[in-house]
């Protein structure tokens, strides 16, 4: 089984030395990348440059990240100078082929298939062996079916079987899903080498 990769220690530790405190789905996605340095990275979801802004100082590799309207790539950019952040759709990634190391993504159970498509995308420009991870933020999946047979709850959700068949689907090798906080699931795939 694939241990943590970033130690909890290292994680706090940095929190209080550089004033980054990674929460929820961001310190999962810190907690189980397979970064080094001189690797290029992509946050797909760029809602603020915690993550991007953790990897940089933990080692020395390009950052990168999409935000979803100009006005907020332009505030992010100057937030974090160093690193390279646009404007785009997830379904329209502005890089070449096989350009990233690790490409991180970040949605709630809620918007279902909504940034799912982008998974083809995030393939091609991964590297061979390059690693995908999405956080997914919502109620633990077993609240989500009790509130879902009560009919209280929405049936538009995103199901972890359903998110990782689709990356399959995609061409993405050896993935998985775990809880790895109370309301954050997260999965794992592989671009093939």
């Amino acid at each position: 089984m694939l241990e943590r990769v970033q130690e909890q220690s290292w994680l706090q530790g940095l929190g209080k030395e550089w004033g980054l405190q990674l929460h929820g789905a961001s310190k999962a996605l810190a907690q189980w990348a397979i970064v080094d340095d001189y690797n290029t990275v992509l946050d797909l979801s760029c809602r603020d440059t915690r993550l991007l802004r953790y990897f940089s100082h933990k080692f020395s590799l390009r950052a990168c990240g999409i935000a979803s309207e100009n006005e907020e790539a332009r505030l992010l950019q100057k937030q974090l100078p160093e690193a390279e952040i646009f404007c785009a759709r997830p379904g329209d990634i502005p890089w070449q082929e096989n350009t990233f190391d690790v490409v991180f993504c970040q949605l709630d159970k809620s918007e279902g298939d909504r940034e799912v498509a982008a998974l083809r995308e995030a393939l091609r420009v991964l590297r061979p062996c390059g690693q995908l991870l999405i956080a997914v933020k919502g109620l633990p999946e077993p609240i989500c079916s009790m509130a879902s047979m009560l009919g209280t709850g929405a049936t538009d959700r995103l199901h972890p079987r359903t998110l990782l068949r689709q990356m399959e689907n995609a061409g993405f090798d050896d993935v998985s899903y775990r809880t790895v906080r109370p309301c954050v699931g997260l999965a794992m795939g592989w671009k093939r080498n």
